[in-house]
């Protein structure tokens, strides 16, 4: 029997019939990312892209990239994103699914590092802490003063709120160096979470004889004051970076 031969201007697949790409369009593009987050982990998307698989789940057969370029260009973060109201989300273009979701997801990450199964917060470096602020506080209701209390390796024992408005700077500091004997703690964190338009630089300025009052007593029951931060939705402030001599 002849062979029957191929045009010459065609190229022999593997098998007949089979395409040169196994999809095309979105949902090849979809196949690729979740292909990319198993090989690598999440940490390998950019943020756009992160908020892009967010949205794959709402938005089941349309190319979602532009969507979450554009809110990230509106909120102006991948994080304000998820700070901001479902109502708010969904009036900048999100779908509702995809709106509630992620307004939840501050509130999973901060079940996270709050879950006692899954270890201790480590806030031992200025990146975890930052990373601790930005999910377990993000959550809570400002303005408010929080203390963080830490072991001797610098992990998580007492994440508490502090009374807002502050009393008088030697009450305020007995009550967390009491509470820190309490439990065992060697160092300290003061966060102040700030509301939408506080200047943090001046609330940082205002609570100067707060810190000062708390690192001249800790020391005498040896417990380190790490830093005192001010923490806005925006803009951040460190006691410890603005003092030479800390």
């Amino acid at each position: 029997m002849a062979k029957t031969k191929m045009p010459p201007d065609r190229k022999p697949s593997a098998q007949e019939g089979d395409a040169v790409f196994a999809s095309t369009g979105p949902a090849g593009h979809r196949k690729r990312m979740r292909q990319r987050v198993l090989a690598h982990g999440a940490g390998a998307l950019a943020d756009y892209e992160l908020l892009e698989m967010l949205l794959f789940y709402a938005v089941p057969r349309r190319d979602t990239k532009p969507l979450a370029k554009s809110l990230i260009n509106q909120f102006g973060s991948f994080s304000a994103v998820l700070e901001s109201a479902s109502d708010v989300l969904h009036g900048a273009g999100m779908p509702l699914g995809a709106s509630a979701l992620c307004t939840q997801l501050p509130h999973v990450a901060a079940c996270l590092v709050h879950d006692g199964s899954s270890g201790r917060a480590y806030l031992g470096d200025w990146d975890s802490l930052v990373q601790y602020c930005n999910t377990a506080l993000q959550a809570e209701e400002r303005p408010q003063m929080r203390m963080l209390l830490l072991d001797s390796r610098n992990t998580l024992l007492v994440d508490e709120q502090l009374a807002w408005p502050m009393h008088a700077p030697a009450e305020d500091v007995r009550h967390i160096l009491q509470r820190a004997l309490e439990v065992q703690s060697c160092a300290v964190v003061t966060v102040f979470l700030a509301q939408q338009g506080q200047d943090v630089q001046a609330l940082l300025q205002s609570s100067a004889p707060f810190v000062a009052a708390l690192r001249k007593a800790a020391p005498l029951l040896a417990v380190s004051v790490h830093d005192h931060l001010v923490v806005g939705p925006e803009l951040w402030a460190s006691a410890r970076q603005m003092a030479p001599d800390w």
